[in-house]
């Protein structure tokens, strides 16, 4: 029989028929990805972020246009709840952290070392509260302690490839029975809530990316260069505008495609007017009910 409890979320009960069956028509996360794609202003951001740096800088910090969209997207999931969702053994849950991965590189060269950034955030958090956040998840999994993900796949490897396999096809077994270790789906990259990726860090265009059919993560966004465009106004002048590209891939079945686009609008709200981000979000208390999170996560210990 089917366990039906997660440490990772909640059991969804009362959903329609169509929403129930569409796991067993669609079995696979991959087979049910929808690509969507956004090009925002990011010109009064940018300003925004360049106002900002002025004082943060003075306490040798500096906000990232990457760590505003991490923010915007925070918000977004705290406010849609149901994007926070995810499918295993072919029912639904309500995940109970809101929590992201991107991958860094531990330098910026062809052959430095990507380590993966998993980060659990709160539905309160600021610009200022998840810059900080990154920022010390950051310096933890770039350092020689490395993330604890790290460790597990570094034991892995060391196995022969008939191992690897069983133990792979064994964990994929252990997931889709809620059977999997709590350890394991802490630091698995691929349990999260939404999975980011930065290249426009090292200049690239936005991919469309794949969803992992490991793990349950449900969302993924690209994020790539700002590119510079002039634009005609309707008196006929020209002006410079920023441009940045997001591109999603999500698994449809999570939350159906009218609620995931309004969704991603209010995510392109944010980003293109980030003052609301610079203030904790009073949450509804009806509305983080319907979140169903576990209590915050303690913050690693800042970098000496």
């Amino acid at each position: 029989m089917l366990k039906k409890t997660r440490c990772d979320g909640t059991l969804i009960e009362g959903l329609p028929p169509f929403t129930i069956l569409m796991p067993y028509v669609m079995p696979l996360r991959t087979n049910s990805v929808i690509f969507y794609e956004q090009e925002l202003d990011v010109t009064d951001t940018l300003a925004y972020i360049k106002t900002l740096n002025r004082e943060l800088i003075k306490r040798r910090e500096v906000l990232t246009l990457f760590e505003l969209v991490i923010c915007a997207a925070v918000r977004t999931v705290a406010l849609r709840p149901k994007v926070n969702r995810f499918i295993s053994g072919k029912r639904f849950y309500q995940r109970n952290q809101i929590v992201f991965n991107f991958v860094a590189k531990k330098e910026l060269s062809d052959e430095g070392e990507e380590v993966n950034v998993k980060i659990p955030f709160e539905p309160e958090d600021s610009l200022v509260t998840v810059a900080e956040k990154v920022r010390r998840y950051l310096r933890v999994a770039v350092s020689d302690e490395g993330m604890a993900n790290d460790d597990v796949v570094k034991t892995l490897v060391k196995f022969p490839h008939f191992v690897m396999n069983m133990v792979a096809r064994g964990l994929e077994w252990l997931d889709a029975h809620n059977m999997m270790p709590s350890d394991m789906i802490e630091s698995d990259p691929c349990f999260c809530s939404v999975f980011l990726t930065n290249v426009g860090s090292f200049g690239l265009d936005t991919p469309f990316h794949h969803l992992y059919e490991r793990g349950n993560c449900p969302i993924f966004v690209a994020v790539g260069k700002v590119r510079v465009r002039n634009v005609l106004d309707a008196d006929g002048s020209v002006t410079e505008r920023k441009y940045l590209c997001l591109r999603y891939s999500f698994d449809d079945r999570v939350a159906d495609g009218t609620y995931m686009g309004r969704s991603l609008e209010m995510m392109r709200g944010f980003v293109e007017k980030p003052e609301a981000l610079a203030t904790p979000l009073a949450l509804d208390p009806a509305v983080r009910a319907r979140l169903k999170l576990r209590p915050p996560a303690e913050l690693p210990a800042p970098a000496q």
